[in-house]
C-alpha cells in the first residue's frame, strides 16, 4: 500500500503546488518578499517574488494530510513520533527564511536561526548512531548529537547555496527527495518516503512557475526547507533498527549541492574572504558564462544528480559502496578535468598544500644564508582580464620598497572576474612592523582590497610606508583601465595591456 500511498501524495502535492504558488506569490508581494534586480549580482528583468517557499510547504502539507486521511499512512505507530521531532524544527526554520526573505538576515543571523532549528531536529530523536564507510562501521557515540547537526546544517546551507538561476534548486531538490523517497520506502520507512514524495510532487508543480523566466523564486524559506527534508529524511531512514547507514548514500545523492557548496568554502576561506561573501563562481555561473541557457543549465545539473542518485541506489540495494563513490567522484572528475568547475579551487588548495609542504620541509632543512624561500602564489579564479600584469608589478616593487607580504584580492561578481594572489618574503617581520589594506573600488563599487605588510618598524617603517603609498597612487586608474580594456576573443593569442605598465615605469625610476 505504500506505493499506492506515494502516488497519491506526490500527484495531490503537485496539484496543490500549482493552486498554491500564484497565491503565494501575491502573498510575498504584499509583505514585501521580492527579489530585485541590482545591476550586480540579481540581473533579471524584473523584479520577482520570493514566495515559492511557502506555496512548498502548502503543497507537501496537503499532500500528507491526504495520505493521512485517506491513506494506510495513519496506521504508522511512528507518525506521531515523526511529526513531533519535525515540526518545531520545520517551524523555527520556516520563521527564518520569511523573515530573510522579507527584511533581510545578516548571514551570522540566519546561521543562527538555521542551528537553532537543526539542533530542535536532533533533539527530536534525528540523528545518527551508526554509520558504515567502505565497509568499516562505526558507533558514533558521544559525537552523534555533533555529527547529526553538522550534517543538518550542510544539507540546508547547500540547497541554499545552489538557488541562484530558475529552476535550478527546485529541479536538483525533486530528484533528490524522489531518490530518498525510494530509499525509505525500501526500507519500510513509511512517514520519511511519503515527506520525500509529498516535497518532491510540491517541487515539481512549483516548477510550473518557476522554470525560465520564472515568474517566482524559492527564497530562502524555500531553498533551506529543501535541504532540511533531505536532511531529516536522509537521518530518520538511517534508524530503522539502529543499522549502520552507508554514508556514500547521502554523500552521492547530494553530490551536486554538496560540491557546489564546498567549492564555495574553498574559494572563500582560501583567499581570505568571509564565509558569507556572495560570489559568481557557484556551478550555474560556471555554465552559463559557457553559454548555457538558464534551463539547459538547471537540465545540466538535475542530469548530473540523476546519475548521483542512480548510483546511489545501486550502492544501496547492492551494499556496495563503490557505485555511489564511482557516480559522485566521477561527476567531479568530468567537471574539473574540462575546466567546467571545480579546477580553480582544486588549484588554490593545490597552491595552500603545497605552500604548507615546503612550509614543513623548510622547518627541517632552513634555506642557506642568503637564499630565502618566499611563498607565492597567483590564481585566476575567474574570467580572462590579465590581473597577472598588474600583480607582477607589484609583487616586482615588494623587495624595492622594503615590504614583507602582499595579498591582491579581486571579486567583482556582476563581471564574472575573481583574482587571488599572494606573496610573503621568507621569515617573519618585526611584531610592531606596518600593515594596512587598501580598499579597491571601481564605478564606485568595491571590487576587492590589496593588503601590505611592511618590513621594517619605527621611523624607517613610515618613509616606507609613504613610498608605496606614493607607488599605489595610479593604482584605481590602472585597475579601471584593465577593466574596461576590449577583451580579446578565446582563441585569439593573448595580448600584453597597458595596466601595470606605469607602475612597472615608476618601478624602474625608483
Amino acid at each position: 500500500m505504500i506505493l499506492l500511498d506515494a502516488v497519491l501524495v506526490f500527484c495531490a502535492a503537485l496539484l496543490a503546488a500549482l493552486a498554491t504558488t500564484p497565491l503565494a506569490a501575491r502573498a510575498a508581494r504584499r509583505m514585501g518578499a521580492i527579489d530585485a534586480p541590482d545591476g550586480r549580482r540579481k540581473n533579471q528583468e524584473r523584479p520577482v517574488p520570493l514566495g515559492g517557499g511557502l506555496a512548498v510547504v502548502a503543497a507537501a502539507a496537503i499532500g500528507l494530510w491526504l495520505a493521512f486521511t485517506w491513506g494506510e499512512s495513519s496506521r504508522s505507530p511512528l507518525a506521531g513520533e515523526w511529526l513531533r521531532g519535525a515540526i518545531p524544527s520545520a517551524l523555527v526554520l520556516l520563521v527564518v527564511g520569511l523573515l530573510d526573505d522579507s527584511i533581510g538576515l545578516t548571514g551570522i543571523y540566519k546561521l543562527i536561526g538555521q542551528m537553532l532549528a537543526a539542533t530542535l531536529l536532533v533533539a527530536g530523536g534525528f540523528r545518527f548512531e551508526i554509520i558504515s564507510l567502505f565497509g568499516w562501521t562505526f558507533g558514533l557515540g558521544d559525537f552523534s548529537i555533533p555529527f547529526s547537526i553538522f550534517f543538518c546544517l550542510g544539507a540546508i546551507n547547500a540547497f541554499n547555496l545552489i538557488d541562484g538561476a530558475d529552476g535550478l534548486a527546485a529541479s536538483i531538490g525533486a530528484v533528490v527527495l524522489l531518490t530518498l523517497g525510494v530509499i525509505a520506502g525500501a526500507q519500510g520507512m513509511v512517514i520519511a518516503a511519503l515527506g520525500s514524495f509529498a516535497v518532491s510532487g510540491a517541487l515539481v508543480g512549483f516548477l510550473r512557475y518557476n522554470a525560465p523566466p520564472a515568474r517566482v523564486y524559492l527564497g530562502d524559506t524555500g531553498s533551506m526547507l529543501i535541504g532540511w527534508a533531505v536532511a531529516a529524511v536522509a537521518i530518520r531512514s538511517s534508524i530503522k533498527q539502529q543499522a549502520a547507514v552507508a554514508l556514500t548514500v547521502p554523500i552521492a545523492i547530494c553530490a551536486i549541492p554538496i560540491l557546489d557548496a564546498a567549492a564555495a568554502m574553498v574559494r572563500r576561506i582560501t583567499t581570505g574572504q568571509s564565509v558569507f561573501t556572495p560570489d559568481r563562481g557557484h556551478l550555474h555561473h560556471a555554465l552559463l558564462l559557457r553559454g548555457w541557457s538558464v534551463g539547459q543549465t538547471a537540465a545540466l545539473a538535475s542530469g548530473l544528480t540523476g546519475i548521483t542518485c542512480a548510483g546511489a541506489i545501486l550502492s544501496y540495494f547492492t551494499k556496495q559502496d563503490a557505485f555511489a563513490l564511482v557516480s559522485a567522484i566521477g561527476v567531479f572528475v568530468a567537471l574539473a578535468s574540462t575546466r567546467v568547475f571545480g579546477h580553480a579551487e582544486v588549484a588554490l588548495l593545490a597552491s595552500r598544500g603545497k605552500s604548507l609542504f615546503k612550509g614543513a620541509i623548510r622547518a627541517f632543512r632552513p634555506a642557506p644564508a642568503g637564499q630565502p624561500h618566499p611563498a607565492d602564489q597567483a590564481i585566476q579564479l575567474q574570467g580572462r582580464r590579465q590581473w597577472n600584469i598588474l600583480w607582477s608589478a607589484l609583487r616586482e616593487a615588494a623587495p624595492v620598497y622594503n615590504l614583507a607580504g602582499l595579498k591582491l584580492n579581486v571579486n567583482i561578481p556582476h563581471m564574472h572576474e575573481s583574482f587571488y594572489a599572494s606573496w610573503k618574503r621568507a621569515g617573519s617581520p618585526a611584531e610592531d612592523a606596518w600593515k594596512i589594506t587598501l580598499p579597491l573600488s571601481y564605478a564606485d563599487r568595491p571590487i576587492g582590497k590589496l593588503s601590505i605588510l611592511g618590513g621594517s618598524a619605527g621611523a624607517q617603517g613610515l618613509t616606507d610606508m609613504q613610498h608605496v603609498l606614493d607607488f599605489l597612487e595610479p593604482l584605481e586608474a590602472e585597475i579601471a583601465q584593465l577593466i574596461e580594456e576590449r577583451m580579446p576573443a578565446p582563441t585569439a593569442a593573448p595580448v600584453v595591456a597597458a595596466p601595470g605598465i606605469s607602475l612597472a615605469r615608476k618601478l624602474a625610476r625608483a
